[in-house]
């Protein structure tokens, strides 16, 4: 084990942790459906992303925080194993400009979300060229051309920022 690893073994763990789980962002969702997101998540991935799964494919779901001013919402779901995840997570580009602007990421640490937003505002800036989650890990590319470079802290955006 490195002192790298050692140093984040706790994060590490949290990170496990959220493996098999995705957040599915702006899904409509009524005050009377809240018992039913089960339900929503199948639907969702049969009708958006051709991907069809049962109740039984995950463990829990249910939503985060509470629905917004125009009916739509967060849930997590937490997957029985990490290929059914996967399986989802793989198809999020089907999402692309559908009517409700739902969206697919894995369920990251507070801590990743914050480099994530960093990572974002920078290609907003086209300081980089892209950016991506695998497996709760985040990767870069400076440009279309460069080697993606693994985004582990603040110490690796400035080095990704400040590199030539």
């Amino acid at each position: 084990m490195t002192l790298q690893t050692i140093k984040h073994f706790p994060y590490m763990k949290v990170t496990i942790g959220r493996r098999n789980s995705l957040r599915f962002h702006n899904v409509p969702l009524k005050k009377t459906e809240l018992g039913s997101t089960d339900d929503k998540i199948v639907a969702l991935c049969k009708s958006l992303l051709d991907v069809n799964i049962t109740v039984d494919d995950f463990d829990r779901s249910h939503i985060i925080g509470s629905i917004k001013k125009y009916g739509n919402t967060q849930l997590i779901c937490r997957f029985r194993n990490w290929k059914i995840k996967n399986s989802i997570f793989q198809q999020k580009r089907k999402l692309k400009n559908n009517p409700d602007k739902t969206v697919i990421t894995e369920d990251l640490t507070q801590y990743r979300q914050y480099l994530m937003k960093r990572l974002n505002d920078a290609r907003k800036r086209h300081e980089i060229d892209s950016f991506w989650t695998m497996d709760g890990r985040i990767f870069a590319k400076k440009t279309p051309e460069a080697t993606k470079k693994f985004i582990g802290g603040m110490e690796d955006l400035s080095e990704l920022f400040f590199s030539n």
